[in-house]
Formats: structure tokens, sequence, C-alpha cells
């Protein structure tokens, strides 16, 4: 056996013909990333969708503000008052500023009603609408219990002393007369010129309503300076010195004594019911 060549003998490998087709993979196909929308975009988005959204709808509210305050459907056709006694509704309407004819919605309620209670009579006063032409305006007026009579003027008075206004042409004067108060306790002393009226007005109610007004009706309660109350009574102004409350027990006593007097034939000028250490002491002064 031959012995083998020192150089290891390679194999051979198959040679690939150049002319023969090499095979390859198709190339993929990539598809394009999806575009991201920026938060700025969104943003500016939302807020350009929100402007177009508030123009659109003001200029709908523009029209139809400027519908409702033109439209001859929207004119004040009736103007419905209630509690008024002093006033007619032509007056209150007057008072108010508020007339037929003018837009319902122009009508400005607050401002009419603080007109209304500027006026001496009205106390409280509220107003309404009623679409489509309809306003509705209540009020309380004051009510006058009796006049105070001072310095040459007139004034009328509610039954809790509070002064309403000066006497004038139309106003009641069929009430209650109080006198003695001065003007200047009036304008200086609202409280204490109220107590003294309200109790002056308390007292003529009382007297009103006693057996003593049928025969000699009441002409005037004065107010002394002291805060006691004398009433005038009759035709012939007999005086009855009622002193300090209360009252009725003493328009009792005067009942009696003028009862007495009657039967006697005697014609007082005053009876004083004044003497408030000795409460059942009478004292007559005759004519």
């Amino acid at each position: 056996m031959s012995k083998s060549s020192g150089n290891t003998r390679r194999k051979a490998r198959p040679s690939i013909p150049s002319e023969a087709p090499v095979a390859l993979e198709p190339p993929c196909e990539i598809a394009p990333a999806p575009k991201v929308e920026s938060r700025a975009m969104r943003i500016a988005r939302g807020v350009l969708g929100f402007v177009m959204v508030v123009a659109i709808g003001g200029t709908v509210a523009w029209g139809a503000r400027r519908y409702v305050k033109t439209s001859p459907r929207f004119a004040v056709g009736e103007i419905v008052t209630t509690g008024a006694k002093r006033r007619t509704p032509d007056e209150l309407a007057t008072v108010a500023g508020i007339a037929k004819g003018q837009n319902i919605f122009t009508a400005d309620l607050d401002r009419a009603r603080a007109r209304l209670i500027a006026d001496p009579w009205v106390a409280e006063a509220s107003l309404a609408r009623q679409l489509p032409g309809t306003l509705y305006l209540r009020v309380v007026e004051r009510e006058a219990a009796g006049l105070v009579s001072t310095n040459g003027e007139s004034y009328l008075v509610m039954r809790e002393g509070a002064v309403i206004k000066r006497v004038e042409p139309g106003d009641p004067t069929d009430l209650p007369i109080v006198t003695g108060i001065a003007m200047q306790m009036l304008v200086d002393d609202r409280e204490g010129a109220s107590r003294l009226i309200r109790r002056a007005l308390d007292l003529a109610h009382d007297y009103d309503h006693s057996p003593l007004a049928v025969r000699a009706p009441l002409e005037e309660v004065h107010v002394e300076p002291n805060g006691e109350m004398t009433l005038v009574i009759g035709k012939n102004a007999v005086m009855l010195h009622m002193g300090a409350p209360p009252y009725r027990k003493k328009l009792e006593q005067a009942m009696r004594v003028t009862a007495e007097l009657d039967r006697r034939g005697a014609k007082p000028d005053a009876i004083m019911l004044d003497n408030e250490s000795r409460p059942d002491r009478v004292v007559v002064r005759i004519r």
C-alpha cells in the first residue's frame, strides 16, 4: 500500500453554473406609520368648534332678543291693579311709569316698584309680567286713622302713630284729631311722637265705642306737655282731663258723672279725672 502524500487532499465543492437563476424572497411592504394628532391640535379644534357654536348661538339670541323687544305681539295691552283705594289704576300706572302700548320686556319692573313705594300712600308694591301683554301691579296702601294738627298744618297718621303725609284736597278728614304735639317733636323724635299719637288714637277709639260718644261726639284729643291726655267732647267742647292711662275705667267714671250732671241739669265746662293719688275723686267745673 503506497503511502499518502503529506498534503491532505481537500474535498472539491460542487460548482454552480453561473447561468443558473438565484431565487430571492419578495420584498416586504412596510405600512406607513399612523399620524398622531398633537394635543395642541385637539385643543385648537375644540376651541374653534366652541367659538363657532357661541357665535351662532349669539346671533340667534340677538335676533330673538330683538324680535321680542320690537314685535307688536309683546306690547302691553292690559295693566291689572289690585289693592288700591286712594289711587286709581291710571294714577298707579302713571306713578309707576308704565303704559299700555310699550313693550312688556322693556318695562323696568324694579324701577316701577321703587317709584310706587315713594308714593306716601303706598306701603308695599309688586309687579309681574304675563306674556304676551299683561302687567300685574299690586299695592298695599297705608290706612289713615287720625289727623295731627300742629303749627297750622294737618297731617294724616296711621294707627301705629307714623305720619303718612300732609293733608291735601281730596284726603280723608273725618278722623280723630290729635293736638298738642309740636312739629319739632315730629321731626326730631319720631319714635316718641309716634308713641304719643298711638296712645291718643287708642283713647279716641275707646271713647268712640263708649256710650258717651252717642250724646257727645269726640272733637279732639289733646296731648298735654307732660304726656297726659285731655278729651274735648260735644258741641259745647267739654273737656275731660283723663290724666295718665289706663283710660277705660276713667271713661266709665266719666259716664256716671255726666249722667248725674244731666239729672241735675248742670252744664259742665270740665271734668277732672286726672287725680292719680285719688282716682275715685272727680272734680267738675260748671259753666
